[in-house]
């Protein structure tokens, strides 16, 4: 199942990301996980990168200049919790290592808030709900030997080699007065 699948699946995300204002994101995922893309979504890609044609493969980094209440945290919960429960992890780890989904926040602040999303992200949804295994206020652990954690980016040193699935948050905060986008 792709992350554009669990999108668009009713006893999934659907609800979730419904709003047609959630389209520049979809097309953003498609491109990011190499999906193929639809004129539009093209459209989009050239548009926003220069670029004349999407990646066929998942990229390994993607950075992205997002306004204040664009979307950033939501989707970030989104990738997250996809990677957490829909990527077999298990082969890959040893005997005891359990995966980590790290989402790294600007701040604390911004932490708890992608935390929720998280959160309500499984809670919500019945057919993720009976993979929580346990929460604490740090992290949720689902069946599969797989934690999601969201950290401050204070906490974390990105430069150094890291044995862990990272999903990078950069948040924006405008200077002066408030617009964005309803999310």
């Amino acid at each position: 199942m792709t992350i554009l699948d669990a999108l668009d699946d009713p006893a999934l995300f659907a609800s979730h990301f419904a709003d047609h204002s959630w389209r520049p994101w979809r097309s953003f995922l498609a491109t990011c996980h190499g999906l193929p893309t639809d004129a539009t979504d093209l459209a989009l890609y050239r548009e926003c990168t220069g670029r004349q044609e999407p990646p066929t493969s998942p990229t390994r980094e993607a950075w992205c200049i997002v306004g204040r209440r664009g979307g950033k945290s939501r989707i970030a919960a989104l990738v997250g919790v996809y990677q957490a429960a829909f990527v077999d992890h298990p082969p890959k780890l040893a005997p005891g290592e359990v995966a980590v989904v790290a989402i790294i926040a600007s701040d604390r602040q911004q932490a708890q808030v992608v935390f929720r999303y998280v959160r309500a992200l499984l809670t919500e949804t019945p057919m993720l709900r009976r993979l929580v295994v346990n929460e604490t206020a740090e992290a949720i652990e689902l069946r599969g030997r797989v934690r999601i954690e969201v950290w401050e980016r204070r906490q974390v040193r990105v430069t150094e080699p890291m044995a862990r699935l990272l999903t990078l948050l950069a948040t924006t905060r405008p200077t002066t007065g408030k617009g964005g986008h309803r999310r």
